[in-house]
């Protein structure tokens, strides 16, 4: 039977009407029963509005210009096939202070599947300072390896085929003087330069970000990365890339995605012309710009701000006149999602990162050990950030398929507003004087963290919900605990120059901070965990246990969040019962759990009879409504409800210094 047949006996879908918005919309509002549409709507932290049906109308004219794979403007994939062997550059850093433990670890990584390696310069170095040298003991062997000479390089990366294994350097102001050792330890190594690969990761703007100073001025460090482009040999591949345009100091800082995409692209464009002013052609000096993108635990959104920021790219080279090449863009874990508290769900955020840019196309994915916040994380997190790339590339198979999520109108229309709005925060960025005067004076740190306090307030009103936080706290958890190297040994052993970057007219700002989503509701719940004796709130339940359990427990979850024990029991059905209950539990603070019904019975008499019985907190789970005049004047402190915010709240119990509300201490 020939298709045209089959079709003539299949019609499948022609007997049914062709479905409209118009009636998929009437069947909402029916189910909605004249609730707000609103409600389904999905607001981005940029402001985009993300209905909860998309279309291909609502995707827009980009999505039909999207093109092939591996043809500009590269939307749907920088090639145009799957990687060999299904598997993505699989990339870690290399943190550990002591050259030659960061090389052992770097060993044991490449031969359990890690494919490059990231060397993170020590804090020092990326400001400039060798040993001896001014602030050198308050920045020696801190975040990062102590590499301070050519040989130090040479004891970190002892063991790896440089042949094999692409290297990425971190540098920070530094960035001439590692190139200089690479080389060096290239040449010793009797390797073909040919077939190095990797990136000499100079990134001045970043660093100035970061870092808050390049002591050898904005300026010259550009024209320095220029001619560092300039004096490598001609190469139409450039394996080994120069500049990194690391979108990480913004992220960290609370950049929201398409403020991550203006950055970008901004420093992208102040490093083309600084080649370009060395000697370079556009074409070639696109093809010495790596980028680096940030992302959290939003999927969609991950996907979306890749294909997006492929799109921004051509977009930029066309201006210039140049079509036809390709990003490299890899993705790092995004450090300000990850959690101290409950640290296990860590490995959760980065399977759904590790995800996002499998599909979205990501060359590299640099996936940040679960135990990161405990310290140097051991080899148990370093294996399982390994691994979680592995499982979901050869188990899963997320990359043998070129843009899978092509052809998703979601995916689609959301991949437009951020190639829409990111331009947009570019065009303004530029027309301000781009992101290094951004820094220099102050408006971008100020637009960034605007946007961190937005991101932290949605924290804090559970708005987005944080699994192990904000939400089903593991309480009385035992925190994790990561050996500490000996850093100072580590920092009397370095030898090399005072400094490696000569400080003539430095450029300074104030470094950009790390803004971590969670990092006021773990500092609370810290302070209580060590309070003696630990804030307590005894849950005086009204009614039966069907009339207060949804509060009761919603109540116990949102102090255990903050660290604050309850006491919870079976529900009393008298004030006097409830009252004479909490005196003798040794409680301080009380809240009352049950339903609008009881409290509008009980919950006045309740609450005058916990304050003569010595409460000196008296909470209620749940909006009041009328009954707030008749509840406060009753002795209600604080209604706790959804929406609340739980760091204003729970730090009237405990604030992060250990101190209760009156200055005195609980320790």
């Amino acid at each position: 039977m020939s298709q045209a047949d089959l079709t003539e006996e299949l019609p499948l879908a022609a007997e049914f009407p062709t479905p409209t918005h118009e009636a998929w919309r009437a069947l909402v509002d029916k189910v909605l029963k004249g609730g707000s549409f609103e409600k389904l709507v999905h607001t981005t932290a940029d402001g985009i509005r993300v209905e909860p049906l998309a279309t291909r109308e609502s995707a827009g004219e980009l999505a039909d210009e999207a093109g092939q794979p591996g043809v500009s403007p590269f939307t749907r994939g920088a090639v145009a096939a799957a990687p060999e062997g299904g598997l993505w550059d699989v990339r870690t850093p290399m943190v550990h202070p002591d050259p030659a433990v960061a090389a052992q670890q770097a060993i044991a990584d490449l031969e359990g599947g890690t494919a490059s390696l990231v060397v993170r310069f020590d804090q020092a170095f990326r400001r400039g300072v060798g040993p001896g040298g001014a602030g050198f003991d308050q920045y020696g062997a801190v975040d990062g390896v102590a590499i301070h000479s050519a040989a130090d390089l040479a004891r970190a990366l002892d063991g790896v085929l440089l042949e094999i294994a692409p290297i990425v350097l971190q540098p920070g102001a530094s960035f001439v003087v590692a190139a200089a050792w690479h080389r060096e330890l290239v040449v010793n190594s009797g390797v073909d330069a040919n077939l190095v690969s990797g990136s000499l990761g100079a990134d001045p703007i970043g660093t100035l970000a970061s870092e808050g100073v390049l002591p050898q001025g904005l300026d010259r460090a550009l024209a320095e990365l220029g001619m560092l482009a300039a004096a490598r040999t001609p190469d139409p591949d450039v394996r080994l890339t120069t500049a990194m345009v690391d979108a990480g100091p913004y992220v960290e800082a609370g950049a929201t995605p398409c403020q991550q995409l203006a950055a970008v692209l901004s420093t992208t464009v102040a490093y083309l012309r600084a080649m370009e002013a060395a000697g370079l052609d556009v074409a070639q000096a696109a093809r010495h710009i790596e980028i680096t993108l940030v992302l959290d635990a939003e999927v969609f959104e991950g996907i979306a701000l890749l294909r997006a920021a492929r799109r921004l790219w051509s977009a930029v080279l066309s201006s210039c006149g140049v079509e036809d090449v390709a990003p490299r863009i890899g993705v790092r874990t995004a450090a300000r999602m990850m959690t101290g508290v409950d640290p296990w769900v860590n490995l959760l955020r980065v399977t759904a990162t590790t995800f996002a840019a499998a599909v979205g196309g990501a060359d590299s994915v640099t996936a940040l050990p679960f135990d990161v916040e405990a310290g140097l994380s051991d080899e148990l997190g370093r294996r399982m950030a390994r691994n979680t790339q592995l499982v979901l590339a050869l188990e899963s198979h997320l990359a043998e398929v070129v843009d899978p999520a092509g052809g998703s109108y979601h995916l689609e229309t959301l991949t437009s507003e951020f190639v829409t709005h990111g331009w947009a925060a570019f065009t303004a960025l530029e027309s301000s004087g781009g992101i290094a005067a951004g820094l220099l004076d102050g408006s971008w740190p100020a637009a960034l963290a605007e946007s961190a306090a937005a991101r932290r307030k949605d924290v804090a009103t559970r708005r987005r919900p944080v699994t192990g936080v904000t939400e089903f706290p593991l309480f009385d958890e035992a925190p994790l605990v990561r050996a500490a190297p000996d850093r100072a040994a580590i920092r009397s052993a370095a030898a090399g120059d005072a400094e490696h970057v000569r400080s003539t007219e430095p450029t300074t700002v104030t470094a950009l901070p790390i803004s971590r989503d969670t990092g006021e509701i773990e500092a609370i719940r810290r302070a209580a965990e060590a309070t003696t004796p630990r804030p307590t709130v005894f849950l005086a339940n009204l009614g039966p246990i069907a009339t207060h359990t949804a509060r009761s427990t919603w109540a116990k979850n949102f102090f255990e969040v903050g660290g604050v024990a309850t006491i919870g029991n079976d529900g009393f059905s008298s004030a006097e019962a409830a009252a004479d209950a909490f005196a003798a539990s040794g409680a301080t603070m009380v809240c009352l759990c049950s339903s609008d019904a009881r409290y509008a019975e009980l919950g006045a008499s309740t609450a005058e009879a916990l304050r003569a019985k010595g409460a000196a907190r008296v909470f209620l789970a749940g909006a009041p409504g009328d009954l707030r005049g008749e509840l406060e004047a009753a002795g209600v402190d604080t209604f706790v409800h959804v929406g609340v915010d739980l760091v204003a709240v729970l730090t009237t119990i405990v604030t992060p210094d250990g101190t209760n509300q009156d200055g005195a201490s609980f320790q």
